[in-house]
């Protein structure tokens, strides 16, 4: 059945192809975005689709007056994909946990105010379940549910440089996730409420214009031609971005029990390592210079048997897959600007 969806973070790698995805299911969506400008963008990215798309323009994504607005009574379901982008801000508490706090509490109010809103997916993060700084824990594995026994202390100190930009998203994603579940508790809205929680998410990025790659993307392609002894960016614990999108339509139609204040679901691809990603990528793709160097730590694992379950989901996409769109979507537009292959 199309619905009517409210979505925040459309604009960004893995909301657009959420976007296109929801679009080609026949929804009807509202796009939240910050500038004016962003709306021609978004219309030129679905020419096919325009008729199904219209927008809001929020500047603040805490306003929940503003949001309420945009939902103006005919709205079903939510899918709250925004969140800071690590590295694209700096200060903690205003640019990181201030956006993913309160812009969640300011969704989750609007929506209770809105009796036409039945479900609401709110984008979350694996990082949101895991122990500060445990990444790189040999034999962690990551489950639903521990989020209210982590430890955190918002008032602690971060790195500088790329490593404290990392800690300090991951430390919003477990107080936004903190404050979702919070709120739940003490309200009774008339809708039921998702979270979902991807690990490192690969991918064909819609929104890529440049030979300049984004986000986990950028992280992969720094990994592979980093001088020889440079380590991962991140873990190999990866997940295309066209499963995590799969994830975010399932939920719509998922039978939810009233008795579960938030519903978890984790969302990773087939397990895998560097060594067979590397040995991938010198095989398929022997121009382009694989400088990283073994031995890799062993990645955490995720136990998504659940969300396979609920939703669903017979297949990830390989390892193969994903590191395949990444690349080739870098080789082609590196071809069409008349640059070297890498």
């Amino acid at each position: 059945m199309a619905l009517r969806i409210f979505i925040t973070g459309g604009t960004g790698f893995i909301g657009s192809q959420v976007v296109l995805d929801a679009l080609k299911a026949g929804h009807q969506l509202r796009l939240s975005v910050r500038r004016e400008a962003q709306v021609e963008e978004v219309k030129a990215r679905f020419p096919q689709h325009a008729s199904k798309l219209d927008f809001a323009v929020i500047p603040n994504i805490d306003n929940a007056e503003a949001i309420r607005s945009a939902l103006s009574n005919d709205i079903n379901a939510i899918f709250h994909l925004a969140s800071p982008v690590p590295g694209k801000v700096d200060d903690f508490k205003t640019e990181y946990l201030q956006p993913a706090v309160a812009g969640t509490e300011a969704i989750l109010n609007a929506a209770a105010e809105t009796p036409t809103v039945k479900r609401v997916i709110i984008m979350s993060s694996i990082l949101a379940l895991m122990p500060p700084d445990s990444m790189n824990t040999p034999g962690l594995e990551v489950k639903a549910g521990i989020n209210p026994t982590l430890a955190i202390n918002p008032e602690m100190s971060f790195p500088s440089g790329p490593a404290g930009h990392g800690a300090k998203y991951a430390t919003s994603k477990i107080l936004a996730h903190r404050a979702t579940i919070g709120w739940m508790r003490v309200h009774e809205p008339q809708f039921s409420l998702v979270t979902l929680h991807p690990t490192f998410v690969l991918g064909r990025d819609l929104t890529q214009q440049t030979s300049k790659p984004n986000g986990v993307n950028a992280y992969l392609m720094a990994t592979l031609t980093n001088p020889p002894g440079g380590k991962p960016v991140v873990p190999a614990s990866m997940v295309d971005v066209r499963d995590v999108s799969l994830t975010v339509l399932r939920s719509l139609d998922v039978e939810l029990g009233r008795e579960e204040l938030v519903t978890e679901y984790l969302v990773v691809g087939d397990p895998t390592c560097y060594d067979d990603v590397v040995e991938f990528v010198k095989t398929k793709y022997p121009a382009i210079p694989v400088n990283t160097e073994g031995p890799y730590d062993e990645p955490f694992t995720v136990d998504t048997s659940r969300t396979e379950k609920e939703l669903g989901i017979t297949r990830w996409h390989s390892m193969e897959e994903m590191v395949s769109s990444v690349l080739d979507q870098q080789l082609e537009i590196r071809g069409r600007e008349g640059m070297a292959a890498l």
